[in-house]
């Protein structure tokens, strides 16, 4: 028994390799990345041909004998569903076996329905979307799921979740087992983003980074020497509740939480203070003609430029920066990514936060430090959560050594 999990474990690791690299790999290339003979290499790379896996992608250059094949992750293996539930929206895409959003859609939720009525909506979306484009509920292979909740990764579930009423220990999993015969994975949010940025918007090429996640909430995901850190539970990075020094009062209950100060929930109520004391014309304006003032409002008004407008986002970049300042003495990245609407506000914003960063971080941590924007932008939750799903098919390929997730996969194929 053991031997046969030792291969499955190897067979996946070959696997890995192929779907990380950049460009096709020739057999000596993976034998060199992977420490195994030849041999080894050759057999594992017939099994994957042999399950779809892996294709011969082309033909390398001759380097005196006969030209090597060069292998490369079969993306069209099967398909991942990848959804992204934000606090009033949710994205969700049919993804290949490479990460690509082949069909996507977003529509508006309200989180405070509760998880029964909320799922069935993106069931209900998900449904009609692989329908209008001809796609078979036996070629989804397995589902991921980023929430803005702290998750238990190991359990799927969200745990006090601040501002989900009604989803704590909701059995996420189990909802999504009535409708798919395949895995569900779910993960917090930011940690997707934190997968979808560092593998397919950076190939893989900064080992050590944090995505600042800027939203109605903020949160940190942290990819160190190469991999998503969760932490013992999967609270990891979990910075908008970081105590900023101020008396405002935390939809989590508690005071002076990042969030309630700088994120965009934070901005919006600021920005309707200064529309209704009439401060800013433009911001009163706009409160008179919508009822309302949103992110976008206020993106608006700063291209104005309305100048109570700007100082907001200045102050909430500063706030925020002065945070990741303590996490890059801590830390010590060679990147910070800034992704979620907040970042958006354009140069502004990330001119703030930067100046937040290194005024407060000492020099060594800061030599070769970069700051800057995603890269994938809006998209990186949907890639994160496709690539976390297809990480974790192939992890948990090695779980069982008679009827692996690796195999059962392969069944509908």
């Amino acid at each position: 028994m053991k031997v046969v999990i030792e291969l499955h474990s190897v067979i996946a690791r070959v696997l890995q390799i192929i779907r990380r690299s950049k460009d096709p790999l020739s057999k000596t290339d993976i034998a060199a990345e992977s420490g195994l003979s030849l041999s080894a290499v050759n057999d594992h790379i017939e099994r994957l041909i042999s399950d779809k896996l892996i294709i011969i992608s082309e033909i390398g250059n001759s380097s005196g004998g006969r030209k090597p094949r060069l292998y490369a992750l079969n993306k069209d293996a099967g398909h991942v569903i990848s959804i992204e539930l934000g606090a009033s929206s949710v994205q969700f895409a049919i993804c290949d076996f490479d990460c690509n959003l082949k069909f996507s859609d977003r529509a508006s939720i309200e989180l405070g329905q509760g998880p029964d009525e909320v799922l069935e909506q993106i069931y209900r979306r998900i449904s009609s979307l692989m329908e209008m484009n001809r796609i078979s509920k036996t070629s989804i292979k397995g589902i991921g799921i980023g929430i803005p909740s702290p998750v238990e990764f190991i359990s799927g579930l969200p745990i006090s979740p601040p501002i989900m009423p009604g989803w704590d220990r909701y059995p996420i999993r189990d909802f999504w087992a009535k409708y798919f015969d395949c895995p569900c994975y779910v993960d917090n949010d930011v940690n997707i983003m934190a997968l979808g940025e560092h593998a397919k918007g950076l190939n893989f090429e900064v080992d050590n980074l944090i995505y600042i996640k800027i939203g109605s909430g903020i949160g940190a995901g942290i990819i160190s020497h190469g991999q998503l850190y969760r932490g013992s539970n999967g609270s990891a990075g979990d910075i908008g509740h970081i105590d900023v020094g101020s008396d405002v009062l935390c939809w989590c209950g508690n005071r002076g939480c990042l969030e309630a100060i700088a994120g965009g929930k934070a901005l919006t109520a600021k920005a309707k203070e200064l529309a209704s004391s009439g401060h800013s014309s433009f911001l009163m304006e706009t409160l008179k003609e919508k009822n309302d003032i949103t992110l976008k409002d206020i993106r608006a008004a700063i291209q104005q430029p309305d100048p109570l407008s700007v100082e907001l986002i200045r102050d909430s970049g500063a706030t925020i920066g002065r945070v990741i300042a303590s996490l890059v003495n801590f830390f010590n990245p060679s990147l910070i990514s800034i992704g979620g609407s907040v970042s958006e506000f354009g140069d502004i914003f990330l001119a703030s936060l930067r100046q937040g960063v290194y005024q407060r971080s000492l020099p060594l941590a800061t030599r070769d430090l970069r700051i800057n924007k995603s890269t994938l932008g809006r998209p990186a939750g949907l890639i994160g959560g496709a690539f976390m799903t297809i990480s974790q098919l192939i992890v948990n390929s090695t779980d069982s050594d008679t009827d692996t997730v690796l195999e059962r996969k392969q069944s509908h194929l």
